[in-house]
């Protein structure tokens, strides 16, 4: 885990379950959320002659107008050449060392790890993205050198504002870390109690830490789902009320509905932000969203969502048309949740449930 914290402003007590520390300040942040980062294969081979902003570099002015920026990363950066040996698998994902420079071209302050291609090279490639990541000053969550690391939290802070993220995915058992073992924080969604259980011990650790604004990420689900099955939901929601302030899902390969539950975000299923995946003909993969979010001292002030595009295996603001089935199905799929969303670029998320 690498963690880039300083004092945290004053903080007060409560019996409130959900009692956070206070921003003393009323302080507003900027938070950028993307969905799932894949660098390796023919986005590798792009970065290789076309250099490492290629990927992202067209969206970089709206991440960095941000105060922070997360993502998952759904490929180990590394040059080990050895898969995982466990039971064989479709995809095998790998980044080659330079591509971290593809992260901080966009200035991304933190990262999920706790996915299924974190260990699609082994150990090596594990270690190998850790250690990139630290060197780069990126903080990480998710997964780590034992079953503590990838439970840690991860914690960013901006003018005295603390932002946390843990993460878990709910496949992918055997990359599980251990006592002594590395891995990923896996979470197995079929034993509901145990589920909640972890997600509260995950929140005080980071209620712990003195974090504002505790992200619960969720690596889950079943690809190309335009709706997330109903344990899920009741996941999300128990989240919330426990006293997660944001539910970052992803893991889908499209963007879902976001709901709005108890002033909280939940992004079900946040699709992806840069990949070189076939193109689903019906459900267009190719059409993403970057999500916007304002963070003031009394919750989530305002989120707003950039429609992107990915082409060429680089990611850049979507055209006319793209923009419009884009904001169809971001409206259509909200609209279980009983979200509201208008306008085009970008599309803007009421944050009052109807």
């Amino acid at each position: 885990m690498h963690d880039a914290t300083h004092t945290p402003t004053a903080t007060r007590h409560s019996d409130d379950p959900r009692a956070l520390p206070t921003i003393t300040d009323a302080l507003r942040l900027r938070m950028i959320v993307g969905g799932d980062v894949m660098l390796g294969r023919a986005v590798a081979r792009r970065v290789h002659t076309r250099g490492v902003r290629y990927p992202l570099g067209s969206i970089a002015p709206y991440a960095r107008a941000a105060d922070v920026r997360i993502a998952n990363l759904e490929c180990p950066i590394t040059s080990a050449s050895q898969t995982w040996r466990g039971a064989p698998k479709a995809f095998y994902f790998r980044a080659p060392p330079r591509a971290i420079d593809c992260l901080t071209a966009v200035g991304i302050d933190l990262v999920s790890l706790a996915n299924n291609h974190a260990l699609d090279y082994g150990v090596a490639g594990l270690t190998d993205t850790l250690s990139a990541l630290d060197c780069a000053g990126i903080a990480h969550a998710g997964a780590g050198i034992d079953l503590d690391a990838a439970l840690a939290p991860a914690v960013v802070e901006r003018r005295g504002v603390r932002i946390g993220m843990t993460a878990f995915c709910d496949h992918q058992p055997d990359y599980a870390a251990g006592p002594g073992r590395p891995g990923i924080a896996h979470l197995d969604l079929a034993d509901r109690g145990r589920a909640l259980r972890t997600l509260q011990t995950a929140l005080a650790a980071q209620r712990e830490r003195g974090v504002h604004w505790p992200v619960l990420s969720l690596h889950w689900g079943p690809n190309w789902a335009e709706r997330p099955a109903p344990a899920l939901i009741a996941l999300a929601h128990a989240a919330i009320d426990m006293g997660w302030r944001m539910v970052y899902g992803h893991g889908a390969h499209i963007f879902q509905g976001i709901e709005i539950h108890r002033g909280a975000a939940i992004l079900y299923g946040a699709g992806d932000l840069v990949d070189d995946y076939a193109v689903h003909p019906t459900l267009r993969n190719d059409r993403q969203v970057l999500y916007d979010l304002l963070l003031g001292p009394d919750g989530l002030e305002r989120l707003t969502l950039h429609p992107l595009v990915i082409e060429a295996f680089r990611t850049r603001l979507a055209d006319e048309v793209s923009r419009e089935w884009i904001a169809a199905r971001m409206r259509e799929r909200s609209a279980l949740f009983g979200t509201t969303i208008t306008g085009e670029d970008p599309l803007t998320v009421s944050l009052t449930r109807h």
